[in-house]
């Protein structure tokens, strides 16, 4: 049905699936019903829950910055009008458990069997003034005890001006179960073509299959009477708004829209719960807001989020990378261009190779700061797709998980006042996309601070096998701050020796590197340094 769901959603991502794609005018309601339904639709066995397989419907957010997913529909007798009823519709938005938007809808039932006249009370920001749209059950499947365990549900109307043919089609897979098998679906689908219904999910952006697998697995559907929340609907229906909690309103004020903050509540509630959670997320926004001011380069910008906080880690991650509220701030970079392309990387490369334990003693002066901070060490062990990294770490591609490792940092960082905290960062460490460059060239996906990041990296030596074991590697990166360049080098001691030394200085001169350009790592952790922990 005509769902519109959060008002956050930009009107241009709607599309218009007629009249280009369509016949020139609607059919009649009787014309797509089945003989089953024409004669015998009995609607009492139509109330209740149905969850949406699959739908074409331009006004439900099917695309990016928004895919709804747990669609559902909760269909009952209007408590005051035997004539009408009443379909609570319901879709889930945003990472994690997500945020429920809840529609109230209401259906005129008319003397024929399945053919339901449907009110909309408010204007759809994807396609305004759709208040009044027929609604027709095309097609029921029938359960062995008479009731009926799924629907297909037709909705058209015509534009006012017969040249422009039809407004709006849409179609809706209902289905009493959340997740069914391919053999029922392919039995609906037969059904809804044997009624000549075919050209509506061949019509752009055609079929979308909806996704009930997130809120089985996060237990997140809204109660079967919940209010109408985040809809669209007029003011008379008492929407609940948001309102921006006071620790939040820094962020709030520099927002997008505190409709798209509303979005990342939910992975708000066991921050909320934490003491420690709430007062870093207030020093955090504070810090930001000036950051803004005064258009802070990206290391000054990540001492904000210095220390890291797990449970606020994960509402950043949506405020700033998905979906993304806040605008981060892109200042003019002053990293050199990415030399990917200039370096071969070591033939002689293997994953088997970097796994295990190092230290990061040197870092290039000229890429990342973060790699010249002090105690750095860098763990490497193999991916098992029975211990996934915790969200919002990405997965390796289907298929590929085998040739995946994890990589973990840790190090110390200054805050916004300059005190040193422990630091540490997870992510994965495998072959590029078609094994592009192997073995020498890799990749690298995870997130620092709840912001997403993805680097190519380039093996320039293998040294693994040298009595003094060592690597050298070189990283061209990019998050939503802009790209950035990165080398390091990794040993197995905190120190390298000075003969060491001078053989990575030939590695890193034969590769057109400056040895002066190298910061050597403090990896002492005196007890003095501890302190200021």
């Amino acid at each position: 049905m005509f769902r519109a769901a959060c008002a956050a959603v930009a009107v241009g991502l709607a599309v218009a699936d007629c009249p280009h794609d369509c016949p020139k005018r609607c059919p009649t309601q009787l014309e797509v019903q089945s003989e089953h339904v024409k004669s015998s639709f009995d609607v009492e066995k139509f109330w209740g829950v149905f969850y949406e397989i699959a739908f074409h419907d331009s006004t439900q957010p099917s695309r990016w910055p928004i895919k709804a997913a747990c669609q559902r529909s909760v269909k009952s007798q209007h408590p005051g009008d035997p004539r009408n009823y009443k379909d609570l519709f319901s879709l889930n938005e945003g990472p994690g458990k997500g945020l429920n938007a809840v529609c109230d809808l209401e259906f005129n039932i008319t003397d024929r069997p399945g053919v339901f006249l449907g009110h909309w009370s408010g204007n759809s920001p994807w396609n305004p003034n759709l208040t009044d749209i027929e609604n027709t059950i095309v097609d029921v499947g029938v359960a062995a005890n008479g009731s009926y365990n799924w629907t297909l549900e037709f909705q058209c109307k015509n534009d006012d001006n017969p040249d422009k043919g039809i407004r709006f089609a849409a179609l809706n897979f209902y289905h009493r179960k959340p997740l069914i098998d391919q053999d029922e679906f392919d039995v609906m689908m037969d059904r809804l073509k044997a009624r000549g219904l075919g050209w509506v999910i061949e019509a752009s952006p055609g079929l979308t299959f909806v996704d009930q697998k997130k809120c089985i697995e996060h237990d997140s559907y809204p109660a079967l009477d919940a209010p109408s929340f985040m809809c669209g609907q007029k003011s008379e229906e008492k929407v609940e708004a948001f309102q921006c909690p006071g620790f939040l309103k820094p962020i709030c004020d520099i927002a997008d829209s505190t409709k798209c903050v509303a979005s990342c509540v939910p992975l708000l509630k066991d921050c909320i719960k934490d003491k420690e959670c709430v007062e870093s997320m207030k020093t955090m926004g504070m810090c930001m807001a000036k950051m803004k001011q005064k258009n802070a380069s990206a290391d000054e910008t990540q001492a904000c989020l210095v220390p890291d906080n797990k449970l606020r880690s994960n509402f950043v991650y949506c405020l700033m990378d998905d979906p993304g509220c806040v605008k981060v701030p892109i200042p003019p970079s002053t990293y050199p261009m990415c030399q990917d392309a200039d370096l071969p990387g070591d033939s002689k490369f293997s994953l088997e190779n970097v796994l295990g334990d190092w230290y990061k003693v040197m870092g290039w002066k000229k890429g990342e700061l973060v790699e010249c901070l002090p105690c750095q060490e860098v763990k490497f062990w193999k991916y098992l797709p029975s211990q996934p990294l915790p969200w919002p770490s990405p997965l390796p591609p289907n298929g590929t998980e085998d040739t995946y490792t994890v990589i973990s940092s840790s190090w110390h960082e200054q805050d916004a006042n300059g005190k040193y905290w422990p630091m540490n960062q997870t992510s994965l460490w495998g072959p590029r996309a078609g094994r592009a460059g192997f073995p020498g060239k890799q990749f690298s996906a995870g997130t620092m601070f709840g912001v997403g990041y993805q680097e190519n990296y380039t093996v320039i030596h293998d040294g693994s096998q040298s009595v003094e074991p060592f690597m050298i590697l070189y990283a061209c990166g990019r998050t939503k701050q802009g790209d950035y360049v990165s080398g390091l080098i990794l040993a197995k001691t905190p120190m390298v020796s000075t003969s060491l030394q001078h053989v990575i200085s030939k590695y890193l001169e034969a590769n057109g590197f400056d040895t002066h350009d190298w910061c050597d790592v403090d990896n002492s952790c005196s007890k003095e340094a501890s302190i200021l922990i």
